[in-house]
This record gives C-alpha cells, structure tokens and sequence, in this order.
C-alpha cells in the first residue's frame, strides 16, 4: 500500500480557491498528466511529488487521435496510488474529442461518455472521479444526450460533479443551462489561457460568472512557449526582454511570472500544468508564492501584447482542443 502523502501538511501552504458557487476548492495548482511516452518514466514519482508541494488536483486525459489507450494503464497505475488517500485528492478527466479509439463522430454520445468512464475508473482501479469534462461540443450528438449523460454519471456515483472543456460562447451558455436544469450544475471549465492565449476573456468569462462556474487555465505557459527554452522561438525580440526584465526585478523566472500572471486574475480557479520533470514542477509551485502584481508591471506587461493579433476574445468559434505537446512544462 502506498504510504500516507507527504502532504496533507503540505497542502496546508497551498492556496486553495472555491470553484465557482460550488463546495469544490481546489489548490491553484492542478497537475495535468498526458501518456506521452516520455512523461510516462516516473509517473508514481510525479504525483508523490506534487502531493508534497500541496498540488493535490490530478487531470487525467486520455490519449487523443489514433494511439488512444496505449500507456494508459502505465498512468492510471500512477493514478491508482492517490487511493490510499482519496479523500485528500481531487481527480478530474475529459471525455469527448479525441479522447477514446472511435472515429471523431458521436464523440459527446451518451454511450461513448459513459462507457469511456468505464474503462477509466477500470484502469485506474478508482470508484470514481470528482470532475468528470465533456470535452468539446459533438455537432453530430444532441447536446441534451451529452449533458444528461455527464449527470447519469454523477447519479451513478461515478463522478461527484461536471465540467465542460472547449465549449464555445453559445454552447457553453446552452450546456450549463442544461446541466443545472438536471440538478447537476457545471462546476468547472478548462480552456486554455495564458499571456499569449486570452480567448476565454470576453464572452466566455461573462458565460461562467452568470453560471457560477469556475475556470481552469490549461496551458497557463503556452504549451512551452513561455518558458525560457521557448519563448526565444515565440516572441519579438523586444517582448521577451520586457518580460524578462520583469521577471527578474520580481524575482522569478520567466515560465514563474506567466504563471503569476494567470493566477493573479480573479476569474481563473487554478491553472494547469503538466510536466514530467519533478525540478519544473517545484519551479512552478513558486510562483503561487508572487501571485500579486503592482499596476507599473500590469500596465507594463499589457503593453507586450496589445498589439497582438491574437483571436477576438468576444467570438462565438470554438476554442482549439487542448492537447499536451510538450514534456515540458505547460
């Protein structure tokens, strides 16, 4: 049997922020963990780690596109030592796009949903989930069918709530009407967002607080983007320098301060990171420790990107799915 977490001391230091108008709090660092075949090496270690800095919300997608299921158990092994204490742990999985070994259509159906829940919970040897995601609205299943699904799962004792990932505006406002009309109201979305990434701003943000539902930033460091080995590939010359001034007059890394960043908004829950290197993930539980920003280093850091052509945060497209790229931190 595994032994007792390092933690529940450690996450005692960790903030935690309510989600939404729901009792869910979670820390506002999540650990996302993907079955790329690299961050498969220490996937027990990770986790223990994490528990140790007070990181004590695991996400768990499933491979996307053609290889779905392969090292799946090798993670869901990982993911079966929180048992020993899974009162103390939060675990969450997105369902839907590319998430199980079916063809791209009637991804949101109720059979896929639930039956994909099925071989998770099967895997990992867990009872249940505490956030079960709909990933991605499926234009060729009725979103009622999805949304009624997601609450079958909750009354069978298979997840205790829902949250839905990737929804656009129109959509996102439909499901979670939906969902509180079932008595099982969303709790939480994930979207990406981060400095270079601000799509969720607009009219998604007013979806979520008419809703009360919290947010998940996925991919808070752009995919690798905003991190020193990334950012020299990504940005002007002169915004990298900007930012890298900041940071360091603050202290921190670069991949510390868009980290802060995002956590510093009130909108944003915790942010999701996903790594398989124990050093970066020390490096990011930082940055919860700088997450206040004086106005000169808003302003300053606003000014980097109000230039960018970055999508209108107020269009009702779409946002593109989240899926891991990189071992390195995201």
């Amino acid at each position: 049997m595994p032994a007792s977490p390092p933690s529940i001391v450690a996450a005692n230091r960790m903030t935690y922020r309510r989600s939404g108008h729901s009792g869910l709090h979670l820390p506002v660092l999540s650990l996302g963990l993907a079955n790329e075949q690299r961050a498969l090496r220490t996937p027990s270690a990770l986790i223990h780690h994490a528990v140790g800095l007070g990181i004590t919300h695991f996400d768990f997608t499933p491979r996307y596109g053609p290889l779905a299921g392969t090292g799946d158990d090798i993670i869901g092994h990982a993911l079966g030592t929180v048992r020993a204490w899974r009162s103390d742990v939060t675990v969450s999985t997105r369902i839907g796009l590319g998430t199980g070994p079916g063809p791209l259509v009637g991804f949101g159906s109720r059979g896929h949903l639930l039956s994909q829940l099925d071989v998770l919970l099967r895997r990992t040897g867990l009872d249940y989930v505490d956030i079960l995601f709909a990933h991605r609205y499926d234009h060729s299943s009725p979103l009622e069918e999805t949304m009624s699904a997601l609450a079958s799962a909750v009354h069978q004792g298979k997840a205790l709530y829902v949250g839905l990932s990737g929804y656009a505006p129109s959509m996102l406002q439909r499901a979670a009407t939906l969902l509180s009309r079932l008595g099982t109201p969303a709790v939480l979305y994930q979207a990406s967002y981060s400095l270079l990434d601000r799509w969720l701003e607009g009219k998604v943000l007013d979806v979520l607080q008419l809703h009360g539902i919290g947010c998940m930033a996925g991919a808070p460091l752009a995919h690798g983007a905003l991190t020193r080995q990334g950012s020299a590939l990504t940005m002007p010359p002169e915004t990298l320098s900007t930012l890298s001034r900041i940071a360091q007059s603050r202290g921190q890394s670069l991949a510390q301060l868009a980290l802060s960043w995002a956590l510093h908004a009130p909108h944003v829950t915790s942010a999701l990171v996903s790594t398989s290197y124990l050093g970066h993930l020390s490096e990011v539980r930082d940055a919860v420790d700088h997450m206040q920003f004086t106005s000169d280093e808003l302003a300053a850091i606003e000014d980097c990107f109000t230039s960018d052509g970055d999508v209108d945060p107020t269009s009702d497209v779409a946002q593109h799915p989240m899926t891991p790229q990189s071992n390195d931190c995201t």
